[in-house]
């Protein structure tokens, strides 16, 4: 029997029925085997009945078991353990199970998969049924999918997939995200409404925050907390004046409604501290207040049916729904109001027809019926949401919380110019997935848990507490006491939390755990708040982030309210008011310290400021429960104040010398002084020294006599005490000479931490969380900005705090271990490329010389192609002595890594360049057959091979050298070859030529026309003789090379050097008009060659095509006299390497993948990209080094011990070491290069394979290298 859409959502709306749903299981599932009468469960009574109603023997060879739960308690809490849940079902030998869980009014519908399995836990993916108001399109739609297909086991796994729904989701907000900030809907937000020309600035914030708030109104609205009418079209027609849903020049449903629930009703108190109710803005009031409903002409209906429409929606608190609007001088001295929301009744409009000081968003974009750009509120419509967060084994198929991370981690991206590039392409590239969050965080807590000497555990218990989620059989109840104590007082800090995956993954796994230990005996409400005030820490650049950071704790927060009474708006209606976060997830930049630590007096220290600091505190804990505007006022006024006293006292006493002080101490160096007199003369009195024995009672030397100066040490006393006071004296008299001192005090005390738009450009965790440690646990996912796209003034600030500038990952890593306390751990997923690469040796140094717990090469867990990550977890503690570190890989398989046999960390020290790779049974063979040597080799020769210039330095000793060498020796190749960068043009299209004989010429003589075209349409280039032809590429026929090359040339000065693209090669030439390099002089090779002459000579630019063995260059250079002396005083140009032109050599592509490639090169110039050495070793043939570097196990070796990138550079060449060939091996390599040109060059017939060649190569180099 077929189900259509009407019955399956009938079936769904209704209450449970189990003779129908036995029919569904027959009809639909097609399950051949069902009980007439079902079998009861073993399950504890306290969790209901339970029923095995039979099974289905799916197509793909699972057993599928059909179960009935009659529950005891509502099916919407899911926090019973999920291996207690398929405890029953083991028995009937099944593979998944779909259970059926009721509980009279809702019911669970849930496919639990992974039952059997020891190594991994059960999953569970649910749908809940049951209410008649829901039209659950989403589980519709995949049932009727489901039918389509048939049931088998995939198709059921897939129809409760959870990550599809948010994909979809993330895809269609994108999209209306893209078209409300399109100009074509005109979405405008005043600024300061004395300019009309800011109306579209920071509209993607705006846009953002507005998806915030709605979004967070969803989720509310599964408590009922929230009317449905607000958002129903044909209740609207009765609520507002003209409403039209579909209309582009009115927005007054964003005004009155939305914005008077979000700042009036939200955002107010039902009943204030004064008593007052929330009401409308009187008329005649010289200034909005910002909390007061407005747009009274709007509404169809009275103030007090107003009023009423939203009385049952309770007042939240939190920050979230603060009208954003400043008036002048409220927390920033600023000369003009700043309208960042335009919550206003002034509907003053400018000359351009936009509102001056009035946010405008027209009804379409929220009620569109249009399938290409459903309006917000239709699109929120189309799914099921659940306020509890999902976990990677327990899943509600609905959109949850960490579906904000998902959505928002992404619209950042997509307005952050760092990542805009690649934000595009794919939903959920920036979000860490749950399972990484999961594990990190497991780990971190288990470290900080088991560093507590004191609690007496080990690591076995823990992984019964954290896995099998059992209170260990060996911890008494004291035990679970003092664990429970030490979780509520870790210190957690993610640096750069974003949407906040880590610590809201830290309130949950803390949450869970206390609830185990307490048997279920806890007030999760006031836990989690306790977690959130003293716990878990976030910082982000991004205001905006920690605004939905915030949300996500708001939501988990509102989870708990279970006791609503719509009666008592006097308390909230049994709502507890959200806590205010502004000083627990900040706006700041993390890797920046406050510039007051950077002096060294120690104002700190300071006992008054020490009181002030603490009052500042006390100031900010009431302000974090604090209640009402007024409330929140008055501390965020007390906070300024106090701010203002600290400055104040700072910059008194820290740059005026206190004259009492100085007195004090002057005082004090004198009465030693007198006393230090009594001591003056020397008193030598005989003294006998013990006899001393060794540890076997055998006397080494007898007793002694020896003189002493009895006044010596009383001397030394007094005059250390002496030396303390005049050091003390002259720090107090030079308080007045420290420059800058004033302006960093400011710095920190001007932070307000409740201007939810502004990002402090400095992170210090002592004045914005009020912390007098540092933390247990930093932990995160810090952004892989390259070092190329870091601002030059933010390197000139990481130079300043770190003393270098790279990617911020290394700057995170180094940031982050200096916020851990003392056995503290850091954990973070980052790229990998820091395990090889020589630029990242300084975080290997830093990392390896703490306690690794462990390293985990992730391979890539994000949707879009990112460089691969591995997680790793570093103690701030000195590596222990023989200490091993865990090592896991998950490249195959995620969930279930490959876990390596532990392996010394001294091991990673001891390698060349101190580089950490995988312990795999070929690499430990490698690193003893090899690491020792290389390692000596590497720490003696790399500071005379890393640079051509030290090569050339170092000339005499290398050579020196070289002459010591025998075959079966190892060499660093850097020390028997030379070489170094090629030339960089900086203008290819002027200078550089393709053959007209290569491929090349035909991709420039396609793309020349769309060029020009492009140049013209879009950069306005004017080309006047083009009028005549019909389009570019009629008229660029009609000219000889040389008068295109002549046009490109003139248009490029004219216009700009990257007119037509950067690079862009445009010219094309024959290839007699090559010249014959063996023919040029020295004088031509170096200054030049006369135009009178071929001028062009071949010019080895690397290759994209990554040919191995033989490459005979497409490209040539005009090597004229006047080009050689420009490219020699271009300050531009890079005029490098010169000593090599002319010379043939091996280069190869720095792109690397699967395998190296290398090539003979010819006698040319070479480019930048063309990684080109030179052979200097009589005893080492080019081909041999060329064999060598083309083979597979050097390419292994290069991954896995020299530089993991996508890229191989002349410096990775020189660290290969290199076995010193025999004579008869030499010949060998000559012979396979031989070969191989011969077959690229077409001389061998076809059926000579250079696969052959390449399996023949790997069979000498692995015995070259005793594998």
């Amino acid at each position: 029997m077929a189900y259509t859409a009407e019955q399956l959502s009938t079936i769904f709306q209704s209450k449970f029925n189990l003779k129908e749903w036995t029919q569904f299981l027959t009809n639909f599932i097609g399950a051949k085997i069902i009980r007439q009468v079902p079998e009861q469960l073993e399950l504890d009574p306290s969790e209901g009945k339970g029923y095995y109603l039979g099974q289905k023997a799916t197509t793909d060879n699972y057993e599928i078991g059909l179960f009935y739960i009659k529950t005891n308690t509502s099916v919407k809490n899911r926090r019973v353990g999920l291996r207690q849940i398929v405890k029953p079902y083991l028995r009937y030998l099944v593979d998944a199970a779909l259970v059926v869980f009721d509980d009279g009014n809702n019911w669970r519908l849930s496919f639990v998969c992974d039952i059997k399995g020891e190594s991994t836990s059960p999953k569970r993916y649910t749908f809940v049924f049951g209410d008649s108001g829901s039209y659950y399109n989403t589980a519709v739609s995949r049932f009727s999918n489901l039918q389509n297909k048939g049931v088998n086991f995939a198709n059921l796994k897939e129809a409760f997939s959870v990550e599809a729904l948010s994909k979809d989701f993330y895809t269609k907000l994108y999209s209306w995200y893209q078209w409300a900030l399109s100009d074509e809907v005109n979405v405008t937000f005043p600024n300061n409404p004395d300019t009309e020309k800011d109306d579209r600035e920071n509209m993607n914030v705006k846009l953002i925050r507005l998806i915030t708030r709605l979004l967070f109104v969803w989720f509310v609205k599964q408590k009922n907390l929230v009317p449905n009418n607000i958002f129903d079209i044909a209740q609207l027609k009765k609520i507002l004046v003209d409403f039209n849903p579909y209309a582009t020049d009115n927005g007054n449903y964003y005004n009155a409604i939305l914005q008077n629930l979000f700042f009036a009703t939200l955002n107010c108190a039902i009943i204030d501290e004064e008593g007052s109710s929330r009401q409308f803005a009187i008329a005649k009031s010289a200034r909005d207040t910002r909390n007061l409903y407005r747009y009274a002409e709007m509404f169809s209906i009275s103030e007090d049916e107003v009023v009423k429409l939203f009385a049952k929606v309770p007042f939240l608190n939190g920050g979230l729904f603060e009208c954003l609007d400043k008036p002048k001088g409220l927390y920033l001295k600023q000369e003009y109001d700043v309208l960042y929301d335009g919550f206003s009744r002034n509907g003053t409009r400018s000359s351009n027809g936009n509102f001056k000081y009035r946010a405008f968003i027209p009804n379409i974009l929220f009620f569109n019926d249009d399938e290409l750009h459903p309006g917000l509120i239709n699109l929120l419509s189309q799914y099921n949401f659940t306020i509890e967060e999902n976990s990677p084994t327990d899943a509600v198929v609905s959109l949850d919380p960490e579906l904000l991370g998902r959505v928002f981690e992404n619209l950042l991206a997509d307005f952050n110019e760092e990542t805009y590039v690649s934000a595009r392409k794919s939903t959920g590239s920036f979000y860490t997935p749950r399972e990484i969050v999961d594990y990190m965080v497991d780990e971190s807590i288990k470290s900080y848990l088991l560093g507590k000497d004191s609690l007496g555990i080990d690591a076995n218990s823990l992984n019964e507490l954290f896995v099998k989620k059992n209170i260990p059989a060996n911890w008494n109840v004291s035990t679970c006491h003092d664990v429970a104590e030490a979780l509520k007082n870790i210190k957690i800090l993610d640096p750069a939390c974003g949407s906040g995956a880590f610590p809201m993954g830290c309130l949950h796994r803390i949450v869970e755990l206390e609830e185990i230990l307490s048997k279920g005996n806890i007030d999760r409400y006031n836990l989690k708040l306790s977690i959130i005030e003293n716990c878990v820490y976030g910082v982000d650049i991004q205001p905006i982030a920690m605004l939905i950071c915030k949300l996500r704790f708001f939501i988990s927060l509102i989870c708990e309210q279970t006791n609503v009474d719509f009666n008592s708006p006097e308390t909230n209606f049994g709502i507890n008011t959200l806590p205010n976060l502004e000083t627990k997830f900040v706006a700041a930049n993390s890797l920046i310290s406050a510039d007051i630590r950077s002096y060294e007096n120690d104002w700190t220290a300071d006992e008054k400021l020490s009181q002030l600091k603490e009052q500042l505190l006390n100031i900010r804990n009431e302000h974090f429960l604090a209640k009402g505007r007024k409330a929140k006022r008055q501390s965020q006024r007390m906070d300024e104040a106090k701010r203002e006293e600290i400055m104040n006292y700072i910059v008194k006493h820290s740059t005026e010398p206190d004259a009492s002080v100085i007195s004090v101490l002057e005082k004090e160096v004198e009465r030693l002084q007198v006393n230090l007199k009594e001591y003056e003369k020397e008193v030598w009195v005989n003294k006998t020294r013990p006899a001393e024995v060794n540890l076997f009672g055998v006397v080494e030397s007898p007793d002694a006599i020896f003189r002493e100066d009895i006044n010596k040490k009383k001397r030394d006393e007094l005059n250390a005490q002496i030396r303390t006071l005049e050091n003390n004296i002259r720090k107090e008299k030079s308080k007045g000479e420290i420059v800058g001192f004033e302006a960093a005090v400011k710095q920190i005390t001007e932070w307000n931490p409740y201007d939810q738009n502004s990002v402090s450009t400095f992170f210090d965790p002592e004045w914005m969380f009020c912390l007098k440690e540092k933390f247990d646990i930093v932990i995160g996912n810090p952004p892989y900005i390259s070092t190329k796209g870091v601002k030059k003034e933010d390197k000139k600030r990481y130079e300043k705090e770190f003393g270098f500038s790279d990617d911020t990952y290394n700057l995170f890593t180094f940031k982050g271990l200096s916020l851990c306390k003392e056995g503290g751990v850091l954990s973070y997923i980052t790229p990998k490329t820091f395990w090889t690469t020589q630029t990242k040796r300084n975080m290997r140094d830093l990392i390896l010389s703490k306690r690794i717990d462990y390293i985990f090469d992730t391979a890539n867990p994000f949707e879009a192609v990112m460089v691969d990550t591995c997680i790793t977890q570093t103690a701030n503690l000195p590596m222990p002595e023989g200490h091993k570190v865990c090592f896991f890989d998950g490249t195959e398989d995620l969930l279930v890594p490959l876990q390596y046999a532990p392996i010394k960390q001294s091991v990673f020290i001891n390698t060349q360049n101190s580089v950490i790779f995988k312990p795999t049974d070929l690499n430990l063979r490698i690193y003893e057959l090899y690491g020792k040597k290389v390692k000596e080799l590497f720490d003696k020769w790399w500071d005379k091979i890393e640079t051509s210039k030290k090569i050339a330095k170092n000339q005499k000793e290398l050579e020196t050298y070289r002459a010591s060498l025998k075959p079966g020796d190892v060499a660093l190749l850097g020390c028997l070859t030379e070489g170094g960068q090629g030339l960089a043009t900086a203008n290819n299209g002027k200078y550089i030529a393709v053959r007209r004989s290569t491929k090349w010429a035909k991709n420039i003589i396609e793309s020349r026309p769309k060029k020009l075209a492009e140049a013209i349409n879009k950069k306005k280039v004017r080309v006047p003789q083009l009028a005549n032809f019909a389009n570019e590429k009629a008229f660029l026929d009609t000219l000889s090379e040389k008068e295109i090359a002549t046009l490109f040339d003139t248009l490029k000065e004219q216009y700009g050097r990257d007119i037509f693209g950067q690079g862009y090669i445009y010219k094309i030439i024959d290839d007699s008009e090559l010249a014959n390099v063996d023919e040029l002089s020295k004088e031509e090779k170096e200054n030049g060659i006369d135009t009178s002459k071929n001028y062009y000579v071949p010019y080895d630019k690397g290759d994209k095509d990554g040919n191995r063995w033989y490459l005979e260059t497409p490209f040539a250079i005009a090597w004229s006299k006047e080009n050689v002396q420009f490219l020699k005083t271009d300050p531009k140009a890079r005029y490098q390497g010169y000593s090599f032109y002319f010379r043939e050599g091996l280069c190869w592509s720095d792109i690397n993948t699967t395998f190296l490639k290398c090539r003979k090169k010819e006698k040319s110039i070479h480019d930048v990209k063309s990684m080109s050495i030179f052979g200097v070793s009589d005893l080492v043939e080019e081909d041999y080094i060329i064999t060598l570097i083309n083979s597979t196990f050097i390419s292994y070796y290069v991954d896995n011990f020299v530089n993991n990138t996508q890229t191989f550079q002349i410096n990775d060449a020189r660290q290969l070491p290199v076995i010193i060939p025999r004579k008869e091996e030499n010949e060998q390599a000559v012979k396979f290069i031989t070969k191989a040109i011969e077959i690229k060059k077409g001389v061998l017939s076809a059926t000579e394979s250079l696969d052959t060649i390449q399996k023949e190569v790997d069979l000498y180099v692995e015995k070259l290298y005793h594998l």
